[in-house]
């Protein structure tokens, strides 16, 4: 007679089986499937998101002003939107005028290539060869942008509704992350009693193991990457400013800030704007912004960067980088970010596995 826990086993393989079966024979069908599905719940996943970046806060205002659940959630949530406004306030304008000056910029440099390649290179072949593409390229991108005002009305409509799409989801996200924060304690035990309902008891406590684990992992990892990128991104902010006397130095400094969240390709993304804008009007700041940021990414991957984070995932850089390429392909900027910590559990996850299956054999 067959057991249920072999009932059990034989539906999980069978479910696999499909899966592989599916993107085998349509993987676009397949993939186009999984997102579909992450777009609709991605309001819950972002509800959640927000609730365990602002549990911290409000615990903290709770244990030390005690106060009141409700009052701590909105003073918690009021000093988040301010923050992020006083940010978009200085950020904004920046990019602004980073942008008018990327339009005034392009078509000076395409000139000053022209006459650098017109009078000291245009006898090597190779050379010609390669500015050609680069003035290319050049062109290519002001006609780009200064075609950004001549797009039809169907691809106005389409980047509006995208965008508001995206405003939605994060503010329905941001409601459910209040009422799951309100309403937390009662949500977990709930959650609780339906899983030991459903199934057995040692695997209700492996599942709380592996939800503790997961809360562990992204928290001090979520939190340790903002806080490590934070510092680099005001370091990065006092050496455009103060230093090297860059006009945009907050946008750019942002940029650093944003992209350094990202393991091992953030950095090197980060770098790429900063380094050939400046170029554009001043090769030679140009220059000792490379010298800068390279710096920068050493005392971050040197000093910074393990006095916050220490290990706090525990995976190698292969790791760390196939999880960004997939999630990236999958989800987009959220799987890019969200990628690592997911990724440290499924290898947590297959650890224990592996162990358990290698403890029974030795049983035997």
């Amino acid at each position: 007679m067959i057991s249920k826990e072999n009932i059990k086993y034989y539906v999980f393989i069978a479910f696999i089986t499909i899966l592989i079966y599916k993107f085998i024979d349509s993987p676009e069908n397949l993939l186009s499937n999984i997102k579909g599905l992450f777009i609709i719940l991605s309001p819950f996943f972002i509800g959640i998101l927000f609730s365990l970046l602002i549990n911290p806060f409000m615990v903290f205002l709770e244990k030390k002003f005690n106060i009141k659940r409700i009052l701590s959630l909105l003073i918690s949530y009021i000093g988040i939107f301010l923050l992020v406004s006083i940010c978009a306030n200085m950020i904004i304008p920046s990019l602004i005028n980073t942008l008018s000056t990327l339009l005034k910029e392009i078509p000076y440099c395409i000139d000053t290539l022209h006459t650098v390649f017109t009078k000291h290179i245009s006898h090597l072949d190779i050379l010609k060869l390669l500015i050609y593409k680069i003035e290319d390229g050049l062109n290519i991108l002001l006609k780009e942008l200064n075609n950004l005002s001549s797009k039809t009305s169907t691809d106005i409509l389409n980047y509006i509704l995208s965008i508001t799409s995206l405003f939605f989801n994060i503010l329905m996200g941001i409601i459910l992350s209040f009422y799951i924060l309100y309403d937390k304690e009662n949500i977990i035990l709930s959650c609780k009693n339906l899983l030991y309902a459903i199934t057995t008891t040692k695997k209700a406590n492996s599942f709380l193991e592996f939800f503790k684990t997961f809360n562990y992992i992204f928290y001090h990892y979520i939190v340790g990457r903002i806080l490590d990128s934070l510092i680099i991104g005001i370091l990065a902010f006092l050496g455009f400013k103060f230093i090297i006397k860059i006009d945009n130095a907050i946008f750019l400094s942002f940029i650093i800030f944003l992209t350094n969240i990202i393991p091992y390709f953030g950095p090197f993304i980060g770098a790429i704007l900063p380094i050939s804008m400046t170029f554009l009007y001043s090769p030679l700041k140009a220059l000792w912004v490379f010298v800068f940021i390279f710096i920068l990414q050493q005392i971050d991957g040197n000093i910074i960067g393990p006095k916050i984070m220490g290990d706090q995932v525990g995976l190698s850089p292969l790791w760390v980088i196939s999880a960004v390429l997939i999630g990236g392909s999958l989800f987009g900027i959220l799987g890019v970010f969200l990628s690592v910590p997911f990724a440290a559990l499924i290898k947590i996850c297959l650890g224990k596995y592996i162990n358990n299956q290698i403890n029974i054999k030795d049983s035997k």
